[in-house]
């Protein structure tokens, strides 16, 4: 068997990227209709649960940086999808009127990007994949958070 072929299906790194770019195309199919990036809609998704979210809460559930939020935030904004209130020295995001429009869209896509690739994978499937990898970002945000530069012995 080729070195690097046995390799690469054995690199986690490799396949959790590569398997992330096809759900991606997958999403993007979905959610094309209404203009919206896969990312951009989780993030109304939540606010719509919780209007008045801090940034850094919506980073937080995201597991996205604040520059990364306040991009998504200011996009949305353009949008006029969200807005920002100024509170002290923090903000709360609210859903426009237009936002809250489009929320049976929003959630339609979902459904159907989620019944597209369980049909692909099998719901099984997709529910443990799913969950594996969910606990996998918390096992390693907990080490990113803690890492104190050192990488323990394996």
């Amino acid at each position: 068997m080729d070195e690097s072929h046995h390799f690469l299906e054995d690199c986690l790194f490799f396949n959790v990227n590569a398997f992330s770019r096809q759900l991606l195309k997958l999403a993007e199919t979905s959610f094309a209709p209404l203009k919206l990036s896969p990312a951009h809609a989780s993030l109304l998704l939540i606010l719509f649960e919780n209007p008045g979210i801090s940034p850094k809460k919506l980073g937080n559930l995201l597991r996205l940086t604040p520059s990364t939020i306040t991009r998504f935030i200011d996009a949305l904004v353009k949008k006029k999808l969200v807005t920002r209130k100024n509170c002290g020295k923090t903000s709360a995001i609210f859903p426009t009127g237009r936002g809250i429009e489009i929320k049976p869209a929003i959630a339609g896509a979902y459904k159907q990007f989620y019944l597209n690739y369980t049909r692909i994978l099998g719901a099984g499937r997709a529910h443990t994949l799913a969950h594996q990898i969910n606990q996998a970002n918390g096992s390693l945000a907990r080490f990113s958070e803690s890492d104190n530069g050192h990488v323990p012995d394996l």
